[in-house]
């Protein structure tokens, strides 16, 4: 609290007795002077003085002290001195006119100082609950908060110590920020207002504290359930040194309530986050329940069926149809091994249980790698540009490979025409995959490296993971390359994989 305000409150507190003393005092200071003066033109200095008593220190100051200067003025400075009684009817009115003049401005001097008293306190409350509301919007913790409370409460209405309880998983009130265990009072407090239908905020005095020397040494103990829209969210313990009145508890309530509000917020942000959470896991087990069981289920069948045609007794098989089905068989094995390769490629990712292991390698030997794993099909289709002056790379070979394998079937998949498979040299040296394909919508270019999106193309015709390029980004990202889609004229797509430098990782 600033000095003025410390005066201000000590002219409330003391001051009857200041009125006293000032009109004991200008008496003492006009007495050496009455001479100067006609006996009934002392009232004037009077009643100068009691206009700033009742500036300072309010309506019965003031009108105490317009009582006591005709007192003083009669007693002092009208003939007979130091007597009551008034020999000149004169002087009569003059007293009568100066008790009444003097009572009225003392009333209305004091009045407006009340007001004023009142506009400035309402000017500070309402500056403080500002602050705290703008407090709300940028603090995200509310022991943050308890902070910004408490210092509002401790200018505003001298609150020693500030408690925030609110209910922990088992329902029973804990402090915000650390601290002790709520008291015994709080405890049946927040009972009783959890158990109502509508709870109901309101100041509760829950008695002293200290050994009652004198009344300094007392503190006051209240304390306001927080109550929302909705439901009890905690209680706002304070101790003050003395009981709060009409405007302070206002104050406490309003800010109980912004408090509440806060509360109320948290609250209802961990809910909608919680139940986002669950939703986008809802979203996510059914697409991985959707994706493995096609990935996982069709090659499976078309295994069983293959081997269960050679097994059938009654039909014959010759050596190249024998041939031609284990090849099938074979192909359909390596797509089972490929799905489960993405699903544990992912985990591993996303647990950063697959770190990368550079090795220096060309990047011919990586595309042949990769090609030579692809069906006999597929190899068919791909063509090569690739120059001999590509230096060497230093990256991880299999992380790269399972990248590099990702986006070649992805195009193989989205295209019918042969699939490039190229490397630029230079000062950015780069891999890429271009095809002839649809191409992918501008407003699905963003999306196509989440994790099982398919797009609509991929939609209408064809059921995978979808966890291909979503693999192909994260290792990209492990090892320090950028990838990205560009279009190719007059149709198709080229995904561009742009290595580091050497020695930049």
């Amino acid at each position: 609290m600033d000095t003025p305000s410390r005066i201000q409150e000590m002219m409330r507190r003391h001051g009857y007795l200041a009125a006293a003393l000032a009109i004991v005092g200008a008496t003492a200071l006009f007495i050496p002077f009455r001479e100067l003066l006609g006996g009934e033109r002392w009232g004037w200095p009077y009643l100068l003085v009691l206009g700033f008593i009742a500036g300072t220190a309010g309506v019965g100051p003031g009108v105490l002290s317009a009582v006591l200067a005709f007192f003083a003025w009669n007693f002092f400075f009208i003939p007979p001195y130091h007597t009551l009684f008034v020999a000149s009817r004169g002087d009569v009115i003059h007293l009568a006119a100066f008790l009444v003049v003097g009572t009225a401005i003392g009333l209305q001097t004091g009045r407006l100082r009340d007001r004023e008293l009142v506009a400035q306190r309402e000017e500070r409350h309402t500056a403080a609950l500002n602050r705290l509301s703008r407090s709300l919007v940028s603090e995200t913790s509310a022991s943050s908060l308890v902070e910004s409370a408490r210092r509002e409460l401790a200018d505003i209405v001298r609150a020693r110590e500030v408690s925030l309880w609110v209910p922990g998983p088992d329902g029973t009130p804990g402090p915000v920020g650390g601290g002790s265990a709520p008291s015994p009072d709080i405890i049946r407090l927040w009972e009783g207002v959890a158990l109502e239908s509508s709870p109901i905020s309101k100041l509760v005095t829950l008695g002293q504290t200290g050994d009652g020397g004198s009344q300094g040494e007392r503190t006051h103990r209240v304390a306001v359930p927080l109550v929302s829209a909705q439901s009890a969210e905690g209680v706002l313990e304070l101790s003050v040194d003395r009981p709060l009145d009409t405007t302070q508890s206002r104050f406490v309530m309003s800010l109980a309530n912004l408090l509440a509000a806060f509360l109320q917020s948290q609250r209802l942000n961990k809910v909608a986050m919680h139940a986002a959470a669950a939703q986008e896991a809802e979203r996510l087990r059914a697409a991985v329940v959707s994706s493995v069981s096609h990935e996982l289920k069709t090659p499976l069948a078309s295994i069983t069926a293959a081997v269960t045609d050679l097994l059938e007794p009654d039909i014959e098989h010759g050596a190249e149809a024998v041939r031609e089905k284990l090849r099938d068989i074979t192909e359909d094995l390596g797509r089972l091994d490929d799905a489960i390769a993405d699903l544990l490629d992912v985990s591993r990712l996303e647990a950063q249980a697959w770190q990368p292991r550079p090795t220096d390698f060309e990047v011919g030997e990586l595309i042949g790698s990769v090609v030579s794993r692809l069906p006999r099909a597929s190899r068919e289709r791909i063509r090569y540009a690739v120059p001999e002056d590509l230096p060497m790379i230093s990256l991880d070979f299999v992380q790269l490979s399972r990248a590099l394998h990702h986006v070649i079937t992805n195009a193989l998949d989205y295209s019918e025409g042969p699939v490039t498979v190229g490397a630029d040299s230079g000062e950015n040296p780069a891999i890429w995959v271009s095809d002839r394909g649809p191409g992918i919508p501008a407003d699905e270019k963003p999306l196509v490296f989440d994790k099982f999106y398919r797009g609509r193309e991929g939609r209408s015709h064809r059921s995978s993971t979808g966890l291909g390029l979503s693999i192909t980004r994260e290792i990209a990202r492990a090892n320090g390359c950028d990838i990205s889609i560009q279009d190719e004229r007059p149709h198709g797509t080229r995904i561009l994989l742009t290595l580091p430098l050497r020695g930049t990782l």
